[in-house]
Order: structure tokens, then sequence, then C-alpha cells
């Protein structure tokens, strides 16, 4: 019976979207939504953008925060060259782990590459849980988590 089904069934193309990508793209982040609902419930998505400033306004850093069910997700993390070493990227990492916190989150993830700031986040207590390398040649993908 399976078998037949099957048969019945014609091969679905794969067609690469341009004309239409962005609809695309929103119709299938609803279908995964829609998938994810009906197994873990309501996912309660909030993304939270933090900057730092200057005196002057000007942005010197940033993190980008996403959240969902349990976690939180740190997107990106920025600070400017002739910032770094002033406890910014810190105070921004603690902001966003208080934000997750007051949402109801348990888990703090993020990755970043060899050449970013993988001793930074172990400063900050996250635990390395994976690597892939080779992308960019030479260099190394790390896996973050934190129990928050």
């Amino acid at each position: 019976m399976a078998r037949r089904r099957e048969e019945e069934v014609a091969a679905p193309r794969i067609v690469v979207e341009r004309a239409r990508a962005r609809e695309v793209s929103h119709e299938l982040w609803r279908g995964l939504m829609r998938h994810n609902r009906g197994k873990a419930g309501p996912a309660r998505y909030t993304r939270t953008v933090l900057s730092a400033r200057d005196k002057a306004g000007m942005i010197v850093g940033g993190l980008i925060l996403e959240s969902y069910w349990r976690e939180s997700y740190v997107e990106l993390l920025w600070v400017s060259p002739r910032m770094r070493g002033h406890d910014i990227g810190t105070r921004l990492v603690a902001e966003a782990e208080r934000r997750a916190r007051r949402r109801g989150s348990v888990l703090m993830h993020l990755n970043t590459f060899s050449f970013q700031a993988p001793r930074f986040y172990e400063k900050l207590g996250f635990r390395r849980f994976g690597r892939m390398s080779g992308s960019p040649k030479g260099e190394s993908r790390y896996f973050y988590f934190k129990r928050i």
C-alpha cells in the first residue's frame, strides 16, 4: 500500500526562487512555525536589539538576542575596535542574560569563529559543545551554551 501511494505522488521539482524569494521564505517560515507550535507549543518569540553608544550618540557596539520557548540565542555581538577592552561586550552580554532570564529563558547559546571571541565567551561562563572546521579556510566555528 505504501509503495502504491509513493508511485501515485509525482516527484516534486526543486526550484531556485529568484523573483518571489521573499514571499516563499515567509511561507516556509510559517510552515515550520506551525509544525513547531504543534509539537512544542507557542514559541513566544522576541527579538531584542541592544546598542552601546558613546557620548556623541554613535554606536560603538551592540548585541542582537532572539528568544523562544525557554532559550535565547545571541545572534550577533559586536564592539568597535577602539572600544574593545572597556567591558562593553561583558555589559552587553550581562544585559542580554538579564532580559533572557526575565522572559523565562533557562538556556543561552551562540556561535563564534576562532578569529572572533571564543575565549571571551568562555570567560563569561559559556561552555563549548561543538566545533566545525574548514570554513573559512584554516579557521573553526565554535558553538557555546550557558545555563542562566
